[in-house]
């Protein structure tokens, strides 16, 4: 017994240290976890299958089509047919009925169908199934670029939570350490009442400051877990640091060239125009004949006893025909025409669709270039504010405790010591953000650089 609970609490032990471990993540494996894990990228995948269906069927209508059919009949009453016959001397008619049909009918056979035209209908309809696996691929295109963008944006998002947080714990460490030299220098007689309690308020004041950093930077991991399809309970390790990327040399003219071939929606605009297109010859042939071949062979038995004997070989007829059938619409209520004018709509604004699209990724890649522009100039201007502010708080604290500079020096080059690194996150988070933003724009595959 003693042994089967150690060998229990073993297992325990080793589960809970298993659960625990930390799952150590990068800018790399958190965009292939997500493209491997997320439900939106695995439904688009899914979509391929839906087109390979849609082509199969469009395809079998060139095919010949091939039923098999059997039934059994059983009359419970026959049909009677009453007949007279007259006596030609005499002239007196007898009257008597005859039973039309036998009390057990049985019937199979084979049917073959080719069609032989159909007014262009079943071409339309396997180039529409072929248009569509391109449309399906673009789709699936689109939604990696989607979903590798929003993964690389939510690691990036939870690195700069990371970084804020400590900032303001910091700023937290900074006010209490402030506190500690006042409450001395009070103690001393060396300062008033008045600037120990701005130094309580300030120190009091910082603490809001890093609860709602820490919870914001808590809040950046669950929504990663989300996104990557993770239990809420895995611990993450970000390995890496919010760091500055490099600004890439950008031309804005051959962006807009690049995303306007390479753009997955885009692509898929011209695909739906392509498909519209046919849909009308599709509809159109509502006007013109159809001619099918069709081919049927048999075997009948008529039985008036449910006996073996009945249903034996002798007993079976067979039959055969060959039937060309032309069929020809010549009048549906203008059915036809109404579908035709709505598939034209749908055409034209297809290609209305498409234009402005073409124009909107234009507009997209030159407000992502800018976007990158600006991040680039802020972390450029940034680059030393922070090493100023902190040589700007050791003089501040300094001048203070040999009763040359004031609290209030000290406090405003802590809040501008604070307020420059939070700058620089943001700065260094929309640069990198910007980049990767702007790869999807132009419709490129996600990379670490551009």
């Amino acid at each position: 017994m003693k042994i089967g609970l150690l060998l229990l609490s073993t297992l325990l032990l080793v589960s809970t240290a298993q659960s625990q471990e930390a799952l150590n993540l990068n800018r790399r494996k958190v965009v292939e976890l997500a493209l491997t894990n997320n439900e939106t990228y695995q439904s688009a995948l899914m979509e391929k299958d839906r087109i390979k269906g849609q082509y199969l069927e469009a395809r079998a209508g060139a095919f010949p089509k091939l039923d098999f059919s059997a039934y059994y009949l059983r009359n419970i009453d026959l049909q009677v047919s009453p007949l007279v016959m007259t006596n030609e001397e005499t002239g007196e008619e007898t009257r008597f009925s005859v039973g039309m049909g036998t009390a057990h009918n049985y019937n199979f056979g084979l049917t073959l169908t080719q069609p032989l035209y159909a007014a262009g209908k079943v071409g339309a309809a396997i180039k529409i199934a072929k248009y569509g696996f391109s449309y399906t691929d673009e789709g699936i295109r689109a939604s990696r670029l989607t979903v590798a963008t929003m993964a690389d944006r939510a690691y990036l998002d939870a690195l700069a939570a990371r970084a804020t947080a400590e900032v303001y714990r910091e700023a937290e460490r900074l006010a209490d350490s402030s506190l500690a030299v006042v409450e001395k220098l009070y103690e001393q007689g060396h300062t008033s009442e008045f600037d120990l309690l701005r130094a309580q308020v300030t120190a009091a004041n910082r603490r809001p400051d890093r609860i709602a950093a820490v919870n914001n930077a808590r809040l950046a991991l669950d929504y990663l877990r989300n996104l990557l399809a993770l239990p809420h309970d895995v611990e993450l390790n970000l390995e890496d640091e919010i760091e500055p990327v490099a600004v890439p040399d950008l031309n804005l003219d051959e962006l807009v060239i690049e995303a306007q071939n390479n753009r997955p929606d885009l692509k898929q605009s011209e695909e739906l125009v392509n498909i519209r297109d046919k849909q009308i010859s599709i509809e159109k042939s509502g006007y013109l004949p159809s001619v099918d071949l069709s081919s049927t062979i048999g075997w009948d038995n008529y039985a008036n006893d449910f006996s073996k004997s009945q249903l034996g070989y002798d007993y079976w007829t067979r039959s055969w025909n060959v039937m060309v059938l032309l069929k020809w619409n010549i009048f549906s209520g203008l059915e036809t025409t109404g579908r035709t004018r709505q598939a034209r709509v749908d055409y034209y604004q297809s290609r209305l669709d498409n234009s402005q699209l073409k124009r909107q990724v234009g507009l997209e890649v030159r407000e992502a270039v800018s976007k990158v522009e600006e991040a680039g100039e802020r972390v450029e201007s940034l680059g030393q504010t922070v090493k100023q502010a902190e040589k700007s708080v050791d003089i501040a604290l300094i001048s203070y405790q040999n009763g040359v500079g004031t609290q209030l020096e000290l406090l405003d080059a802590q809040v501008g010591l604070t307020q420059a690194r939070v700058n620089r996150i943001t700065a260094v988070h929309d640069l990198a953000v910007s980049v990767t933003e702007l790869r999807q724009a132009v419709g490129r595959e996600w990379d670490i650089k551009w």
